[in-house]
């Protein structure tokens, strides 16, 4: 068996999971139909033409693609950002297959230091991306950087874990199977395992993966890779996009990809799949 090492921040880890990565969610689609749906209510409230004056969007810690390839599918203008040049190589793979390559532009980066010199009408942070920020000052940094990058009137969407998602995280730090996913390409089959602990004093959580492949040879290859991620509250959310710039009348809060509002009161909370807050420039 081959082993490679342990690796302890998320930058780096991406490096690793990439592939694993992509097998996984690139099958995730329910948040897809919101982003288009946004952005074609934009265009059509600002009676913009598609062809003319296209949406665009900038994603923050836009990994393999997932999200740009279908905006960009529908005419959309998509910036992607991401730290990992090894997700963004995937990202570039699934983009260029699309008949409109003049429709996006990825950028390795830092989200968190960017300056782009221009503004789009959405900037998105999908499926727990702003969970990577350990600290208030990165939290801060990437809520005031998707500020800077918004036109007035302009959105940004933060995709976020329920309040209760921490306490229904394991605590034991013991691996647990999460997933088989089938490598069509090399014909390997990948076992996926994960073990967490959470540190309630700063809100953070420990993940460690262990990712085994097995290919027709029964040779089998072990991946282990290790980071931290730093769940944030609504109400904290709250004074976050506050202090970054944007107005508490201005931010809306929904439990689900199909913009239910997010229900605080008693039972209803079973139905808060995600936390999702549109906070408007």
């Amino acid at each position: 068996m081959n082993n490679q090492s342990t690796l302890r921040t998320s930058h780096e880890a991406y490096g690793l999971l990439a592939r694993y990565y992509d097998l996984q969610h690139s099958a995730l689609i329910d948040d897809i139909p919101m982003y288009i749906n946004l952005a074609r209510e934009y265009k059509n409230a600002a009676g913009r033409d598609a062809v003319a004056d296209p949406v665009t969007v900038l994603e923050i810690g836009s990994g393999t693609g997932r999200i740009m390839a279908p905006l960009v599918s529908v005419g959309i203008h998509v910036v992607g950002v991401d730290e990992s040049e090894a997700m963004l190589a995937i990202a570039q793979e699934r983009l260029a297959q699309l008949p409109k390559h003049d429709r996006y532009t990825l950028i390795t980066a830092d989200a968190c230091k960017i300056e782009l010199g221009r503004t789009f009408d959405m900037v998105v942070v999908a499926l727990n991306t702003f969970l990577h920020n350990l600290t208030r000052d990165n939290q801060l940094a990437m809520l005031r950087t998707a500020y800077a990058h918004l036109r007035p009137g302009g959105s940004l969407i933060i995709d976020l874990p329920p309040n209760d998602e921490m306490a229904n995280q394991p605590d034991d730090g013991e691996f647990e199977f999460e997933a088989r996913i089938i490598d069509p390409i090399r014909q390997t089959e990948i076992n996926k395992y994960v073990a967490s602990r959470l540190f309630w004093a700063n809100q953070s959580q420990e993940l460690r993966y262990r990712i085994e492949e097995t290919d027709q040879h029964k040779h089998k290859q072990a991946t282990s890779v290790e980071f931290r991620l730093r769940h944030v509250f609504r109400h904290e959310m709250d004074l976050l996009l506050m202090l970054a710039g944007f107005e508490a009348a201005n931010c809306r809060w929904y439990g689900n990809y199909d913009l239910d509002l997010y229900d605080t009161v008693g039972d209803h909370m079973k139905a808060n799949a995600r936390m999702i807050v549109i906070a408007k420039k």
